[in-house]
């Protein structure tokens, strides 16, 4: 009686993991759904207005100029874009 529990308790467990393993597989977007975004170069920096600290960004989405980031809580400034 406990061989017979035991295998079936290894067939329980074998079932649920290779169940997980499918649906990890499942969940990777396949390559051809989305291209990223064009990138361009850019040198933005931004100034954290509550302690200084500087950011430069040296690469964006082509024709935007991007949401400023975080720092102490805050949004950063523009302070110098440079076109070229």
């Amino acid at each position: 009686m406990r061989f017979v529990v035991g295998v079936g308790g290894i067939v329980v467990l074998y079932l649920f993991g290779a169940a997980l393993v499918r649906n990890f597989a499942a969940s990777i977007p396949d390559a051809g759904e989305s291209e990223p975004p064009a990138l361009a170069d850019v040198d933005y920096r931004f100034r954290c207005v509550v302690c200084g600290v500087e950011v430069v960004m040296y690469a964006a989405p082509d024709g935007e100029i991007p949401i400023p980031p975080r720092h102490c809580a805050e949004r950063m400034e523009l302070i110098a874009p440079i076109d070229g």
